[in-house]
């Protein structure tokens, strides 16, 4: 890092990344009330599923489903994980999840070293 006027600049953006990083992802869900985005988000941290789950609203959803536009309260959870535990952690959403077809969608993030080590052993 560069000091430069009180700022610090990076030389280099990978001096705080690590390979560790591609085994980050980030899952969002909606649910229907804020208790049961908070037992499943309890669900997931008992069984070391996830690092972390936050749940945000109420929100509002707008969709289609059966042919009609439809208007709905609800509550989401966005949650952090190692990769590898996707399948596992897919499968406890699915079956602990009120909806008939679930918004269940991931994608892999990059993060600081520190962040990263911590989403791949959260009890450290």
């Amino acid at each position: 890092m560069v000091k430069v006027h009180n700022v610090f600049f990076m030389n280099n953006c990978n001096e705080f990344f690590s390979e560790k990083n591609a085994n980050i992802v980030i899952g969002q869900s909606t649910l229907p009330t804020q208790e049961m985005a908070s037992l499943l988000v309890d669900t997931l941290l008992e069984s070391g599923l996830i690092a972390c789950g936050q749940i945000e609203g109420p929100i509002t959803s707008k969709y289609t489903w059966n042919g009609k536009i439809n208007e709905t309260q609800e509550w989401r959870v966005t949650l952090k994980f190692n990769k590898e535990n996707i399948s596992r952690l897919t499968k406890v959403i699915l079956q602990n999840h009120p909806y008939e077809n679930p918004e269940w969608v991931y994608w892999g993030v990059h993060a600081t070293k520190q962040y990263s080590d911590w989403v791949q052993d959260p009890i450290m």
